[in-house]
């Protein structure tokens, strides 16, 4: 039996195991370098574009003025890569010291960088394919989200980068899914009412709408490649990546407020249209309020996948004809 006089006798107190700390300081000469490579990696692309500025639209018989710029982009691209592998080396070598509560991966630009680099030459056999094959279409819409889905695997599931990371919830799933999928419908709503807001504002101020890539896609491709790019591939790959590693990572470094509004931002970001950066980035801010309430990625996916059925319905019954559209 314990003697309770004895609690109040001087003497050392048991404490907790001090946090081990990590020089995240370690190898900055490598750190410099791929900055350097991933500078110039932009930059000489860039700057070849511009300088040639016709450069798309040049002909066969343009050829000996085209090897330079297209040199140019090649060495480019390669330094950008090696810039890309010696930064996320280091991280993985440095971070891998944290806690596992911590996010121990490379930085999430580096990350969405090689993913577009990956999606870029994923891209390549459907840019200069001859046939617009079926196959060929749904590699090219896809081919940012094989990019994503690619570094997700590779250099956060693999590594374990968000170590303890549960993208189920404990309980209920086919609920947070069901839930998904009926906030779609005011999501929908609330995004083409900004929509409409933000083209308005835009066009008063002097922008011209044209139509992106996957308002094009939609129009004109193959009804199944569409199903498939935009009903399932997209909701998954992109949901994983925004929600599942870019939201994770950083509510475990800066927060949840820093990780709803980022990544909404590069969510936004990534659809590379003005026009429709407003409604994206509340798409965003929606799917991760989802995401933080139910801790479910199925229900964001249910969520995302709904948005955009309802976005591809519309679309779909504009190109049959069946309802006419004026504005």
């Amino acid at each position: 039996m314990d003697d309770p006089g004895l609690s109040g006798l001087p003497g050392p107190q048991p404490t907790e195991p001090a946090t081990p700390q990590v020089d995240l300081g370690r190898y900055r000469l490598l750190q410099i370098l791929s900055i350097l490579f991933i500078s110039l990696g932009l930059i000489l692309p860039i700057g070849a574009v511009l300088v040639n500025g016709d450069l798309l639209s040049s002909t066969t018989a343009d050829l000996e003025r085209v090897v330079g710029p297209a040199l140019l982009l090649l060495a480019g691209l390669l330094l950008l890569i090696i810039g890309l592998i010696l930064n996320i080396v280091r991280s993985l070598i440095v971070r891998g010291a944290l806690p596992p509560e911590r996010y121990r991966g490379p930085a999430i630009f580096v990350l969405l960088l090689l993913a577009l680099v990956v999606a870029t030459i994923v891209a390549i056999p459907a840019a200069i394919g001859s046939d617009a094959t079926a196959g060929l279409s749904l590699l090219l819409l896809t081919s940012t989200q094989i990019g994503l889905l690619a570094v997700t695997g590779g250099l956060v599931v693999l590594p374990r980068t968000l170590a303890g990371l549960h993208l189920l919830p404990p309980s209920h799933l086919g609920r947070s899914i069901l839930l998904g999928f009926g906030l779609a419908i005011p999501a929908w709503i609330g995004a083409t009412l900004i929509s409409a807001i933000a083209s308005g504002l835009l066009t008063a101020i002097g922008f011209k709408e044209t139509p992106g890539a996957a308002e094009l896609a939609v129009q004109q491709s193959d009804p199944t490649v569409i199903l498939v790019a935009f009903l399932v591939v997209a909701p998954i790959a992109e949901e994983l990546f925004f929600r599942g590693v870019v939201y994770n990572a950083w509510e475990r470094e800066w927060g949840p407020r820093v990780a709803l509004f980022g990544s909404a931002g590069l969510f936004a970001v990534i659809h590379t249209s003005l026009f429709a950066l407003a409604p994206i980035f509340a798409l965003g801010i929606a799917l991760a309020l989802l995401y933080r309430s139910t801790r479910s990625l199925p229900a964001s996916m249910a969520m995302h996948a709904g948005f955009n059925t309802i976005s591809v319905v519309i679309a779909f019954v504009v190109r049959l004809h069946l309802v006419k559209i004026s504005i």
